[in-house]
């Protein structure tokens, strides 16, 4: 599945005003447990690999990066469901997965809370509040097929919420708090 969405980082107040506007169609707990290849094969491959649990059910889910523009980016993304929440992935199963021969480490998790919301059909607004290594962030995406509304910009560009500048992902923040430096 290819993904293309819109992304910004956000403050708490600003957070909350968003999460005041519209009208969720979901809010789910989710878990992202995110692996890393020794080599460091994963990132040189731009791919990141994690297990997201949501409500007991694991779904290992690789994404591609394949494009990114300022706040614009695209990712292929395949899912798998899974039994468990293994510390290990062999080389096996990661190259099943990614086609990259590497093995996998377990490094950590981080913790969401999403609100969703169907603005139309092919434009889903997704407000995370996301949790992890003693950290809160808050973070607003907009996953979209053709392109996003005008109207639907202009309402977060009256809460001071532009989409003019690259936004890290959930995996590289992570990773740079867990590193504790941010050029990863």
């Amino acid at each position: 599945m290819l993904e293309t969405e819109l992304k910004a980082m956000l403050t708490e107040n600003q957070f909350d005003k968003i999460r005041d506007i519209f009208k969720w169609d979901s809010i789910k707990d989710q878990t992202n447990s995110y692996y890393i290849s020794p080599d460091n094969i994963l990132k040189k491959h731009d791919i990141t690999l994690r297990i997201r649990t949501i409500d007991n059910t694991h779904i290992l889910q690789v994404k591609k990066h394949t494009g990114k523009n300022g706040a614009l980016q695209i990712s292929e993304e395949s899912e798998f469901e899974i039994d468990a929440i293994p510390m290990e992935l062999a080389e096996f199963d990661v190259y099943k997965y990614t086609g990259v021969k590497t093995t996998a480490s377990l490094i950590g998790d981080l913790t969401t809370t999403r609100y969703s919301s169907f603005y139309t059909p092919e434009v889903e607004i997704c407000l995370d509040k996301s949790i992890y290594l003693g950290l809160t962030d808050y973070e607003i995406e907009i996953e979209y097929r053709k392109s996003v509304p005008q109207e639907l910009l202009d309402t977060f560009a009256s809460i001071d919420v532009l989409f003019n500048t690259p936004c890290k992902g959930k995996f590289s923040r992570f990773m740079g708090r867990l590193l504790g430096w941010r050029g990863w």
